[in-house]
């Protein structure tokens, strides 16, 4: 590793300390009450878009519980700059808030943008090309390899591989996966066909016969043998489940699949993020 990559690693544990648990040197943070009003977001923020949904739920602790943890921000000519903690702090707004805490941080240009990425890529509810995208510029914008960005988000390096690996998919599929129509189980057994139009084929398959990913699996590994497999029974559905699945989907707010034959099953109600699944939870009754 060259010395570069090294200070700029070091740099970067030392930035995120407070926001993705690496120990960092906190000799020059400084922990303040700030208004809101004096601290602005960053243009560098790599998130555009924040989901209503989850915003709503963010407000309501907020308004319960407070702001538990501290946003960070680096002085600007007018205040103060927000590095980290746009949707706390958009929160803190729509409430009205005097004042919430902050940690004053030095950091450059460069080491702002490296913050905004990864507390995104930790906390926020990304689908999986959203996540590839993010370790894809994290690598290509500060020249880290795939290691030091598994250090720095807390994963294996497999894991990080295998995200962005889905970036090698036709775009066609990337949008399946990223309206969540595929898991990225599916998209990674469709990785496995090395043949872009193979790979087509195949997730039109998954999403027109509702394979589970072993049976996709099992699709690339047949073929891979020689086995051609054209035509599958489509999964048959009740209209009575159809309806009930919509019924579900309306309820909960995100995506059910239910699954019966012989009066036997079960129901799977997705989530994306830990907000989402609080907020499933208190639907249900069920206070976390």
């Amino acid at each position: 590793m060259s010395k570069k990559k090294d200070e700029l690693s070091r740099s970067l544990q030392s930035l995120l300390g407070g926001v993705i648990g690496i120990e960092a040197d906190t000799g020059k943070d400084v922990l303040m009450k700030l208004n809101p009003s004096d601290i602005q977001p960053s243009s560098l923020q790599p998130r555009k878009v924040f989901n209503e949904d989850d915003m709503k739920d963010l407000v309501d602790s907020v308004k319960k519980h407070g702001i538990l943890q501290p946003v960070i921000v680096k002085s600007a000519a007018h205040g103060y700059m927000l590095i980290a903690g746009e949707r706390r702090w958009r929160a803190a707004k729509q409430l009205n808030l005097k004042e919430i805490p902050a940690i004053v941080r030095h950091a450059d240009e460069l080491s702002t943008l490296e913050i905004a990425l990864i507390e995104n890529i930790q906390r926020s509810d990304l689908n999986p090309i959203e996540k590839a995208k993010g370790f894809l510029e994290l690598i290509n914008k500060f020249h880290l390899t795939q290691e030091q960005v598994a250090q720095a988000v807390g994963k294996e390096r497999s894991s990080v591989t295998n995200y962005i690996r889905l970036l090698d998919l036709p775009q066609e599929i990337q949008d399946y996966v990223s309206r969540e129509t595929i898991s990225m189980g599916h998209a990674r057994a469709i990785l496995s066909a090395h043949d872009k139009e193979t790979q087509l084929r195949l997730c039109k398959q998954i999403i027109k016969n509702g394979l589970s990913v072993r049976e996709a699996e099992a699709i690339v590994s047949n073929e891979k043998r020689g086995i051609k497999v054209n035509k599958l029974s489509p999964r048959k559905i009740s209209p009575n489940i159809l309806e009930l699945e919509d019924r579900f989907r309306m309820f909960f707010g995100t995506k059910v699949i239910i699954r019966e034959k012989g009066g036997r099953g079960r129901i799977v109600i997705s989530f994306n993020s830990n907000d989402e699944f609080g907020r499933i939870a208190k639907t249900l009754g069920i206070h976390m």
